[in-house]
């Protein structure tokens, strides 16, 4: 039997409700509950006044989204995720549940600015076509394949993304990734963006050596590109060419 709800997989960004999506507004306007992490939920306070708030902490992502679909069969729900739902959000449990319990469920999807969409031109321009986008989270992926991972994408000259890069538990993770780098790639320059368009934005170049060196400087708000043989630094800023001078004149 067919709901008679709805619910709305919302990715919010990066963190600034000003890129948030027309359509995600929307979407949180219409629901009367709004579940979420705390985090994500406190960047969009001034939005979902008056509505029903569910809040939970990291951990708790199969109660969420199981709450979430038991709330939709009657009423309109919106269940936000940072950056896009997708990219490692909160999407890929959603459809796992509902098609492991063979729900009909009326859903939609609202997309969103990921990290990397929003972080990349606050450098410049490091990502400009292919690239590869890597977790040094061990949650959920052993880190063996995570280094596997890692290494096959430096081997193949993209430029790398890596998401969730630190955290208090996890420092020797990061300098075992730097590490890799500094085998594959060598010394090269790290791109570094902390709290992209929230409070507290920080965006820096350092080397590879200077992160082993000093870990601290990165940590599970940030996100890192590692530049591949084509990237150009200077005055602070990264571009990965995608080809124009070779054939235009400018």
């Amino acid at each position: 039997m067919q709901s008679q709800g709805k619910l709305y997989i919302v990715g919010i960004g990066p963190g600034d409700v000003e890129l948030l999506t027309i359509k995600a507004i929307k979407a949180l306007k219409e629901s009367e509950y709004v579940i979420g992490h705390k985090t994500y939920l406190e960047r969009i306070k001034s939005l979902i006044e008056g509505k029903k708030i569910i809040e939970s902490g990291m951990g708790r992502e199969v109660e969420r989204v199981k709450l979430a679909v038991q709330l939709a069969e009657k009423s309109v729900v919106s269940l936000v995720s940072g950056g896009d739902p997708s990219i490692y959000g909160i999407l890929p449990l959603v459809v796992e549940f509902i098609l492991k319990k063979d729900l009909n469920v009326d859903y939609e999807v609202i997309p969103g600015v990921t990290a990397l969409c929003a972080a990349s031109p606050l450098l410049g321009s490091p990502i400009c076509g292919d690239h590869a986008v890597i977790s040094l989270s061990d949650l959920l992926t052993p880190w063996e394949k995570i280094e596997k991972r890692l290494t096959h994408a430096l081997k193949g000259d993209f430029v790398v993304a890596i998401y969730n890069p630190s955290s208090k538990r996890r420092k020797p993770n990061l300098i075992k990734a730097m590490e890799i780098v500094l085998n594959e790639r060598g010394d090269v320059a790290v791109g570094i963006v902390k709290n992209a368009y929230r409070e507290g934005c920080e965006v820096k170049i350092r080397k590879v050596s200077e992160i082993i060196k000093n870990p601290e400087i990165v940590d599970m708000n940030t996100i890192l590109f590692i530049t591949n043989s084509e990237t150009l630094v200077n005055k602070n800023k990264m571009v990965t060419p995608r080809g124009y001078t070779s054939k235009y004149d400018f």
